[in-house]
């Protein structure tokens, strides 16, 4: 018993510092803001580290917004909105999701999708990752894909058991319709029907016993 209490301590010795050296790295990336911001910046990144959600997203906006000298007060609005967003995602993704999960669902939420949608999402796909379907679905609103249209094309997409690769097939040919000058709604919707992905097998029903 001593013995492992002994190792405890050891290992929480060598992680202590380790821990140290990465936090001073985080907050190396505030150097550019003014103290009270990169103070109450550090407070929004410890909450979300508390919470378990990928707090260096929140750091990484902060400092693009120092970068491009957006106003102190905009800046700490931009970082809770994100955090917010981060909140959100993992609620709607589950307890298990990555945090590159968490980070794409944040982007997606914060292009318009709901958070319903990401539920949904992780439903049709409880263990495989969601990672590229939230990216694909993020890059359909952002090139003006309605939301609507976007969410519901991600969803049939992984109801007809759409691999990886289907989505980001889909995803080219959409961006190379938009550029001939198909709107983004319909482009969505055809390759959508192109796709060439079968649905799911239907199980079998019970008969009576």
């Amino acid at each position: 018993m001593r013995r492992a209490i002994a190792f405890l301590l050891l290992a929480a010795a060598l992680i202590r510092p380790s821990l140290a050296r990465a936090q001073n790295a985080d907050r190396h990336l505030l150097d550019r803001l003014d103290p009270a911001t990169a103070e109450e910046v550090w407070k929004i990144a410890e909450s979300a580290r508390a919470q378990g959600v990928p707090y260096e997203s929140l750091l990484l906006t902060a400092a693009e917004g120092a970068s491009k000298h957006a106003p102190p007060e905009r800046i700490i609005v931009a970082v809770r909105e994100r955090y917010t967003a981060l909140s959100v995602a993992k609620e709607a993704l589950g307890a298990e999701s990555t945090p590159g999960e968490i980070s794409a669902g944040a982007g997606a939420l914060m292009s318009g999708v709901s958070a319903d949608t990401l539920a949904r999402l992780r439903q049709m796909r409880p263990k495989g990752s969601l990672l590229v379907s939230l990216v694909v679905l993020a890059d359909l609103v952002t090139r003006r894909v309605p939301v609507e249209t976007a969410s519901t094309a991600l969803l049939r997409a992984s109801r007809m058991g759409a691999k990886d690769e289907d989505l980001l097939r889909l995803r080219s040919r959409v961006e190379s319709d938009i550029k001939k000058g198909v709107s983004p709604a319909a482009a969505t919707i055809s390759r959508l029907q192109g796709l060439g992905v079968n649905p799911p097998p239907t199980p079998p029903r019970s008969g009576p016993r």
